[in-house]
């Protein structure tokens, strides 16, 4: 099994709605296995601009990570088309084996 992680902000965007709504409905169509968002309290990228929460209520573009899993060939039907997608974000690709 393929697990890949997407680390991208929560205002990006793609087609007039949010970029990790797409990817989420593109995971489903494609009928991968299993996807998930996680949203982080803080981080940065390659410009080293910190994002984190400013309080209740408010936000700086929040980090999220995508996560999914599937067979090598499912992955490698639907990460090129990811791929496109990801302007300033990561994408990480490793083997896996579940329990």
């Amino acid at each position: 099994m393929i697990e890949v992680k997407i680390f991208l902000d929560e205002e990006d965007t793609y087609e007039h709605s949010k970029l990790y709504e797409y990817i989420m409905r593109y995971l489903m169509h494609n009928k991968i296995r299993g996807a998930s968002v996680f949203q982080a309290f803080a981080g940065f990228g390659h410009k080293h601009h910190l994002h984190h929460q400013k309080g209740i209520g408010t936000t700086d573009e929040n980090p999220l990570m995508i996560m999914f899993i599937d067979d090598n060939e499912k992955i490698k039907n639907v990460l090129p088309h990811i791929k496109e997608l990801i302007k300033e974000g990561i994408i990480i690709k490793e083997n896996v084996e579940l329990a």
